[in-house]
């Protein structure tokens, strides 16, 4: 018979690099998907003969449920483990993809989409909890850089798949190979998640009222009055839900602080993110990914609006950026610590001098792309190291018991900026160029300098995380004494960790 065995804490440094690899590869497969539709929307709009708006919300409805389901989909872990959810969700997200192939209407795609978004939340809240939980020190610097590595590659492949898949008739079946094509993938990784992922067991069994059902309510209310009217923009009465916001915030956060007081489970605990370690480190994180979405944007309008370069080749101008991001994740896990806690800080400047560069470079029709795809893999490196590290100054100053409410909030966060400055960028950047004092030029320039400031004050509050932070080398990794009997820590079964010692 075989025998399971806890990890002494202090030992502990998680599972196999198999295990890592499972919850990556289903992190990618949502990336990859998000990026792919983008490019598979003139195929469906000419075969289903979708409208504007339809077109748009069935982009939209995949971020939208996601974003708002992040947050109790981690807490949904922390309650039945972060294996059991995670393998849930995958399964969801391939029956989904199904569904979205074999659609044969607007509405039933859209649905699917919704479905997608829904599963996308178990899966993506689940990789931050499964790396805070199962791994410490160094493995974790390093599972977290992997983890970096995964995200530019979903980003990169997105982006170069999209266009050939669709173009590409795999079968006859067009833009539907999109999405058919996550079944057997799905359905492998399913398979493999099965055999590898550890068995963590689920939290304490909640008591009786111990739901907090209108915290969650609130929670999902308050983020689509903001995430709605930002991806949409119409009709023009749904601007009419941002005020709403606010309101909405400030009653989710009384109704939490209620529900801690009685003891019970918030749907979204605060209480860790109160130190100012956290306060910084997520005010980095977020104005950081605001940057890189709007960049992103950016770049797609200028280059192919003004620059009138074609898609193919305004696609591959930031393909460098994604692919450098990647690159980062190894360097950290392998630096010295003494350079390791200025990193935060060395990314935010990489990533200021690349925006700041961005419009002083020469590129545009009968020009190389080269210089300006140079500037832009700086600026990918940059918020590589600041991204990563910031994620492992996150993880080591919130206590795994935590883990569900950081992975909550950072994935949250970065889908609320990453629309917010899409939004703000995107409406600043042609409203400057029909502007008869501006033009295209300036609004770019102008757009880039407003992002290389964000970054700079990043940069500050990147120092100021790292200041108010523990240095590990005076206070060792010792566990956490709430963690020592947390029945959500994961029991590892001989085999899936070398060398573990067995009783029995």
């Amino acid at each position: 018979m075989q025998a399971t065995t806890r990890q002494p804490a202090g030992r502990r440094t998680g599972p196999s690099g198999t295990a890592l690899l499972v919850l990556l590869i289903g992190q990618s497969m949502a990336n990859i998907d998000l990026a792919i539709v983008n490019l598979a929307v003139p195929a469906v709009s000419a075969d289903l003969h979708v409208s504007g708006s339809a077109l748009t919300l069935m982009v939209t409805a995949y971020a939208l449920c996601s974003a708002v389901l992040l947050a109790p989909a981690a807490r949904l872990g922390e309650r039945l483990g972060v294996r059991r959810v995670y393998l849930s969700g995958l399964a969801l997200f391939t029956l989904a993809s199904l569904a979205c192939g074999l659609a044969t209407s607007a509405p039933v795609l859209i649905a699917g989409r919704c479905l997608q978004g829904a599963a996308c939340s178990l899966m993506i809240s689940q990789v931050l909890m499964g790396i805070h939980r199962w791994y410490t020190g160094p493995a974790r610097a390093r599972a977290l850089g992997w983890n970096a590595v995964t995200l530019s590659g979903g980003a990169a492949l997105g982006q170069i798949l999209g266009g050939t898949i669709v173009s590409a008739d795999i079968l006859g079946t067009g833009w539907r190979a999109v999405f058919l094509l996550n079944v057997p993938i799905g359905a492998l990784i399913l398979l493999l998640g099965v055999v590898l992922l550890p068995h963590d067991r689920p939290a304490t069994t909640p008591r009786r009222g111990d739901n907090d059902i209108p915290g969650t309510l609130l929670l999902a209310a308050a983020s689509l009055t903001v995430l709605i009217p930002l991806s949409l923009t119409r009709p023009a009465w749904i601007w009419l839900l941002l005020p709403a916001a606010l309101p909405l915030a400030v009653r989710l956060v009384r109704t939490e602080q209620r529900v801690i007081a009685r003891g019970a489970t918030p749907a979204l605990d605060l209480r860790p993110l109160s130190t100012p370690t956290v306060r910084w480190a997520l005010t980095t994180s977020s104005g950081c990914t605001l940057t890189y979405i709007s960049m992103l944007y950016l770049l797609s309008l200028h280059l192919q609006d003004h620059l009138h370069l074609p898609a193919w080749q305004a696609g591959l101008v930031p393909l460098g950026w994604v692919l450098a991001f990647g690159l980062a994740g190894p360097v950290i896990g392998r630096a010295p610590h003494r350079l390791a806690r200025r990193l935060p800080f060395i990314g935010c400047t990489l990533l200021t001098t690349a925006y700041a560069l961005a419009p002083v470079v020469p590129v545009g029709e009968g020009t190389a792309i080269w210089p300006l795809t140079a500037v832009l893999c700086i600026g990918g490196f940059g918020l590589g190291l600041t991204n990563t590290s910031v994620l492992n100054l996150l993880t080591t100053a919130v206590p795994p018991r935590h883990a569900a409410t950081l992975s909550g909030t950072v994935n949250t966060l970065s889908t609320v900026v990453g629309v917010t400055g899409v939004a703000l960028f995107g409406a600043l950047y042609p409203w400057l160029s029909r502007s008869t004092w501006a033009g295209p030029t300036t609004a770019y320039t102008l757009a880039s300098a407003g992002l290389a400031l964000i970054t700079a004050f990043c940069g500050y509050a990147a120092l100021r995380a790292v200041a108010t932070a523990p240095d590990p080398a005076d206070t060792p990794d010792t566990p956490d004494p709430a963690d020592a009997t947390d029945p959500a820590a994961p029991v590892f079964t001989t085999g899936e960790r070398p060398g573990a010692p067995t009783t029995g």
